[in-house]
């Protein structure tokens, strides 16, 4: 019996270490586990620890978004007021729009018919350069003489007189008027004038000065006393624009004389334009 219970207790006893072994085995993988626990405990703490850093971060960045979002709530207000003020002014300017479109068409309207206007006068303009053209052409045969006068002595006088030679026999273009003595110029070209002044010096100084534009071109005086007639002569060639004039002028406290013979005379033409 004691040999049995031996051999039974041997038996448990191999059943308890290997029980043993098993929990031993158990401990050791238990403190694997808890190795590996902690392990991840100290990963887990360390991710807590940077969510939490993360969380303060983005706490702080909400704040701030916040903060944003107030100042971009007053721009949206402000905006909201511009826009309202924007679309009252865009109302206004639709409204000028649409009138200055019925001015716009109004203008047009007018501008046909001022187009219309355009080509009568266009059509009236180059009828008027035909005729201008045309008295240029006329114009452009220019020549006249004439004498002093048939009533005998002119002069002396107490100042320069213009000489009228009333007398025409030739006046080619009407250029010389005998109303005032004055010749002008119809058009741009070279011109040849001449005179010749009768006098007789037994009674004063004889003499003539030519003006163009009012400037003295000539001035010929006779101061020799003499019975018989004396004659004064000369002719210029002048370069006139149109417009220019040209007279003779009776210098103070002289005479001059004419009568049927004509005497004196005044003469001119065109040479070339």
């Amino acid at each position: 019996m004691l040999r049995d219970m031996v051999v039974e207790q041997r038996v448990e006893l191999r059943n308890v270490e290997g029980r043993l072994m098993e929990t031993e085995t158990q401990a050791d993988e238990q403190r694997l586990v808890l190795l590996l626990t902690g392990t991840r405990l100290e990963e887990l703490r360390r991710d807590r620890a940077a969510l939490q850093k993360r969380l303060r971060t983005s706490e702080q960045r909400v704040e701030e978004l916040k903060k944003v979002n107030v100042e971009l709530r007053a721009d949206l207000e402000s905006q909201a007021a511009e826009l309202l003020a924007v679309g009252g002014r865009l109302t206004a300017s639709e409204g000028e729009l649409q009138l200055l479109r019925r001015r716009m068409e109004n203008l047009q309207a007018q501008d046909e018919a001022q187009e219309g206007e355009l080509t009568t006068l266009a059509s009236r303009m180059t009828t008027t350069e035909h005729q201008v053209d045309s008295l240029i052409e006329q114009s452009a045969k220019m020549a006249f003489y004439a004498a002093l006068t048939e009533s005998g002595g002119v002069g002396p006088y107490n100042t320069p007189t213009v000489l009228k030679f009333s007398n025409v026999f030739t006046n080619v273009g009407d250029a010389y008027s005998p109303t005032t003595g004055f010749f002008t110029a119809p058009v741009k070209g070279v011109y040849y004038f001449r005179f010749t002044i009768c006098g007789q010096t037994n009674q004063g100084s004889m003499g003539v000065q030519l003006f163009h534009n009012g400037k003295s071109i000539i001035y010929n005086l006779q101061t020799r006393y003499n019975e018989f007639f004396e004659y004064l002569s000369n002719a210029v060639i002048l370069e006139l624009n149109v417009g220019d004039e040209l007279h003779l002028v009776l210098p103070e406290d002289t005479s001059v004389f004419d009568n049927v013979n004509n005497h004196s005379t005044f003469s001119g033409f065109l040479l070339f334009k």
